[in-house]
């Protein structure tokens, strides 16, 4: 099976009121401190880790070693479980129909990884796919029905998960329609986490910023107790323009305070992107930026 990106590379309109996101005595711990993760490829890149981290996800089912490597380590795991809800091309994903056949021998056979509170990933830029295909609102709706039959399975057998998703972006662009069923969606889950990869059209800017800035209100108005994850770029084509990527990711990293978690993807892992692309080869000038989440010289 092949290991998956993280979120696919591929303004803001906010919706007013409240959602249907509610809590109750049984809802899952949430962590004491900040959570700041990183995508991981492989059990040596946990081990020789150079961002300063508490959390980790390694990918699909085929990276359970990369996961077991987080857990030794001490982070906060992230377990994949998109296996439940493949991508049907131009649809998005949908719910497998061995569902809990799968779901049952995967708890059978990772128990040790399933502790109280883990954090499980359900769907993967949800509406991304139907909106790039152009489907429409009866493909947006099956997605969210299906995203609401792979929660409840997974509520039913593990009780104490923490269950999330991610949205993209460019689902949203040119597309405030598809809102409403982000909201709904944010509603039914524990955490929700979003990226606004910059991938080196400078017209986008202004837009990215904006769903960055505006996204943990979207899902704060959607589901109060809903925990915000931004997915931070680490990663860059040597063909953009270095200055241009320097600007937008210090705006974008401070705005990664506004959320509750935060995880790197690019810096060690690249998954399908060229090696090159990867944070660790950064200039001084770039790797400066993320200096807070770098371990820090003795002055």
């Amino acid at each position: 099976m092949q290991r998956r990106t993280f979120f696919h590379l591929s303004a803001l309109a906010l919706l007013a009121g409240c959602g249907g996101g509610g809590s109750s005595a049984g809802d899952p711990p949430v962590p004491a401190t900040r959570l700041i993760g990183e995508v991981f490829g492989t059990p040596e890149q946990v081990v020789q880790a150079e961002l300063v981290t508490n959390a980790g996800y390694a990918g699909n089912v085929g990276a359970l070693e990369t996961s077991r490597a987080i857990a030794q380590s001490g982070r906060t795991n992230m377990l994949d479980f998109l296996f439940l809800l493949p991508v049907q091309p131009g649809l998005g994903p949908r719910l497998v129909s061995d569902a809990a056949q799968q779901l049952d021998r995967y708890i059978a056979q990772h128990r040790d990884l399933l502790q109280p509170g883990a954090y499980v990933y359900l769907i993967d830029e949800m509406f991304l796919v139907a909106v790039q295909a152009g489907a429409g609102q009866t493909a947006w709706q099956a997605e969210l029905d299906a995203l609401r039959a792979g929660v409840a399975l997974v509520r039913e057998r593990l009780p104490q998960a923490r269950i999330g998703i991610s949205l993209s972006a460019y689902a949203s662009f040119d597309n405030d329609a598809v809102l409403p069923y982000m909201r709904q969606a944010i509603a039914l889950v524990d955490w929700v986490a979003t990226t606004a990869y910059w991938l080196g059209d400078a017209t986008r800017i202004p837009a990215l910023h904006a769903w960055t800035q505006g996204f943990p209100a979207l899902t704060k108005s959607a589901n109060a107790r809903v925990q915000t994850w931004y997915i931070a770029q680490a990663f860059r084509d040597p063909g953009w323009d270095r200055q241009v990527f320097r600007d937008y990711m210090a705006t974008e990293l401070r705005l990664s305070d506004l959320y509750d978690a935060v995880l790197f993807f690019g810096w060690a892992h690249t998954s399908e992107l060229p090696e090159q692309w990867a944070g660790r080869f950064f200039e001084p000038e770039t790797r400066a930026l993320y200096a807070r989440f770098l371990p820090q010289r003795p002055a």
